[in-house]
């Protein structure tokens, strides 16, 4: 019981701080900046995907910790249910991960190779729904194998033939689809940006030490946040798919191992999606100033209202001492 309670708590933690950062940088990008570009689009897009890994993955998965495991509905369609709500859950993480690249590749693009403007994929009414429908064909065989026995979810690996090497292709099919290649495609892209802008000296700006050191800052600030992205997607996705990995390879192992460990294993990957919007609203410097200006208007309305309130406290008793037939006419002229 005490082990639900702490991973009931850890996953309340993760939505809440997702359900914020992801909202704000969507609002941030949709209102306040320029969201006609492709990295702006992508960020909305990204943020998009983590808020539906919010609403839906989240929430499954806790309830899934809370009532060991049992689903909600039975009968067909409880089976259609669950098939739809893993299948969107599934979606929506690849997604959230393509976009990530995606973004790796636009950064890539405008740093790299500048002078070539790639039309085709920075179309951005092209490269989201490609994202999305990759992420749903990449995720059709939990289509397949999902089901619903015992009011319990059933994962059908037989469908797919032999059991044993089912799993262990679905396994590593995972492993492989959205985690070693995107994370491969992403250290590349962002290693030649960082490697680009340590040895690249933009010209006419070495004369104006003020203007070299905005660059020479700028230019950290781009390394950092890659590499914050990199290392921070890394870090989260590693023990989920260290713990595929043992179920591809060994299921004794899996068995054997207590209930909390692929429990956190998979409470780190889906702390992905509340990291995201947090990394972005820290190293974009216009992410952070409208940040700040929408918290300090928004204490400036509370304290505003608090101090109108006290005033009007204040006055009440000048009210009482009026007298009663003003009142009475008052009220009788309303």
């Amino acid at each position: 019981m005490n082990v639900k309670i702490s991973f009931a708590s850890l996953y309340s933690i993760v939505i809440l701080l997702a359900l914020v950062g992801n909202v704000l940088v969507i609002y941030i990008l949709y209102k306040k900046l320029e969201k006609r570009r492709l990295t702006s689009f992508m960020y909305v897009n990204l943020a998009a995907a983590d808020l539906l890994v919010t609403v839906v993955v989240l929430p499954q998965s806790m309830q899934s910790i809370l009532m060991d495991g049992k689903w909600i509905v039975d009968g067909g369609f409880g089976v259609l249910l669950a098939k739809l709500i893993f299948f969107v859950f599934f979606v929506a993480l690849t997604a959230s991960i393509l976009s990530l690249t995606a973004v790796s590749f636009d950064f890539f693009g405008a740093m790299v190779l500048p002078m070539h403007q790639f039309p085709r994929f920075r179309n951005k009414k092209v490269l989201v729904p490609f994202i999305w429908i990759c992420s749903m064909c990449l995720m059709i065989p939990w289509l397949i194998i999902v089901g619903v026995k015992d009011s319990k979810i059933e994962y059908r690996f037989s469908r797919l033939g032999p059991i044993q090497a089912s799993v262990r292709g679905i396994y590593l099919y995972l492993v492989i689809t959205v985690y070693v290649i995107p994370l491969a495609t992403m250290s590349i892209l962002y290693g030649h940006v960082c490697q680009k802008l340590c040895t690249h000296k933009a010209p006419g700006i070495t004369i104006n030490n003020r203007a070299t050191h905005r660059a020479n800052a700028t230019k950290r600030q781009i390394i950092h946040m890659s590499i914050a992205i990199v290392v921070v997607f890394a870090l989260c996705w590693l023990p989920t798919h260290v713990y595929h990995m043992i179920l591809a390879i060994d299921l004794n192992l899996h068995y054997s191992l207590p209930q909390y460990i692929m429990l956190t294993c998979y409470w780190c990957g889906l702390a992905n999606s509340a990291i995201n919007p947090w990394i972005l609203i820290y190293f974009k410097k216009r992410f952070r100033v409208v940040f700040r200006r929408m918290i300090t208007y928004s204490l400036n309305r509370i304290s505003f209202s608090s101090k109108t309130n006290a005033s009007v406290k204040n006055q009440a008793p000048e009210l009482v001492s009026v007298p009663a037939t003003e009142v009475y006419q008052f009220t009788s002229s309303v």
